[in-house]
């Protein structure tokens, strides 16, 4: 329902491989301290995962719902909201020139349709992936 939780239904049998990957206790003993790794398929995990791609999509809808606003506020926007910052301005420049070219790969151009919905979702998911929203300092 595009919210966070701490918990979470879990069935025995089908355990969600998105958690998997983030070092989900198994639900079948307890725990005393949780796992830690950095492992590839954490990676993999934020590129491919459905859940991922469908959480971009959702953060792209909401950041085009105002029709009014910039691609450059809208990046602003989103790297407040990811990061608690805003962008510099070599982040500002090359997070226009990655939204121009996943654009050009849409078969879309920027210029003619800066609201297009799935470069939108390409630049948040980039954001997930990025290592300030993974890693907390």
């Amino acid at each position: 329902a595009g919210r966070r939780s701490l918990y979470t239904r879990i069935r025995r049998n089908f355990l969600p491989s998105f958690l998997l990957a983030f070092d989900l206790p198994v639900p079948f003993q307890a725990m005393g301290r949780r796992n830690v790794t950095n492992v590839p398929a954490q990676a993999l995990t934020l590129m491919n995962d459905p859940f991922v791609r469908e959480q971009a999509t959702l953060w792209a809808r909401k950041t085009l719902a105002d029709t009014a606003l910039s691609p450059e506020v809208r990046i602003g926007r989103m790297y407040r909201e990811a990061f608690a910052r805003g962008p510099d301005a070599a982040e500002l420049a090359a997070a226009g020139e990655f939204l121009t070219r996943q654009a050009a790969l849409h078969g879309v151009s920027l210029a003619a349709d800066p609201r297009h919905e799935a470069t939108w979702a390409d630049f948040a998911q980039a954001l997930f992936n990025a290592k300030e929203f993974i890693f907390v300092p």
